[in-house]
């Protein structure tokens, strides 16, 4: 498939015009309240741990209307559109903009990373570089407001989840996230915690290294070439 497609940032009317089930979607809202001392963890400021109490009552209060909660405090909404189709969506914030992440084990993110909650792509658009380009999209505006981090929650493939279940899961494959330059921070056998590191001096390493590596196959592939010469007499 030629696909050609845009990164857009999105508005709260744009995310409420969407036609792919993810403005109605409720897994990262869809959460039980928790006692109040519970529900604090060491690593906190009192203000992250208050603002995480109004999301989560606001959250149990209309799920429905929660997208737009999301957008209005912070959270970060891109589409991924091919003549003006959307066919892949991106959501990312602070870690107390996904109230359900208190249900896994890994709880609590980074307070200084950004975390990312979804990258979904339409099935009949996958393995073509959409949520790829989303994710660099997102990492560009990271490092432009000079955040340092990315954490995202990862999902496994096992005997103890179902593969439907595990399909239907908006939770980002750990395979993906590895494979985009995460690395495992909190290991967990269904959901670990993953991490991407956003200096531009590790970035710039990276490049230099991909680079090297393709100069030294290059002299590589020249050496072991035979030269042939060939003789005029």
């Amino acid at each position: 498939m030629n696909l050609n497609f845009i990164i857009k940032d999105l508005s709260l009317e744009q995310v409420r015009k969407l036609t792919n089930g993810c403005a109605e979607c409720t897994f990262w809202f869809d959460t039980d309240k928790n006692p109040l001392m519970e529900s604090f963890t060491k690593n906190q400021t009192i203000w992250e741990f208050l603002k995480s109490r109004i999301v989560e009552i606001k959250s149990l209060k209309n799920k429905s209307e929660f997208i737009t909660f999301f957008a209005r405090n912070g959270g970060i909404i891109k589409g991924a559109f091919s003549n003006r189709k959307c066919i892949g969506i991106l959501l990312a914030g602070k870690y107390y903009l996904f109230p359900k992440l208190k249900s896994f084990n890994i709880y609590p993110p980074d307070n200084e990373s950004i975390f990312l909650g979804c990258l979904h792509v339409m099935p009949e658009y996958k393995n073509l570089g959409v949520g790829k380009r989303l994710l660099i999209s997102l990492e560009k505006d990271l490092i432009k407001n000079k955040v340092g981090s990315i954490e995202s929650l990862g999902k496994r493939l096992n005997d103890d989840i179902d593969l439907e279940e595990y399909v239907n899961s908006p939770v980002i494959p750990v395979k993906f996230l590895i494979k985009n330059g995460f690395y495992i921070k909190k290991n967990d056998e269904l959901f670990p915690l993953l991490r991407l590191d956003l200096s531009a001096i590790s970035i710039a390493k990276e490049f230099l290294k991909g680079k090297f590596a393709l100069k030294n196959l290059v002299l590589e592939r020249a050496v072991k070439t035979p030269v042939i010469i060939k003789k005029n007499w």
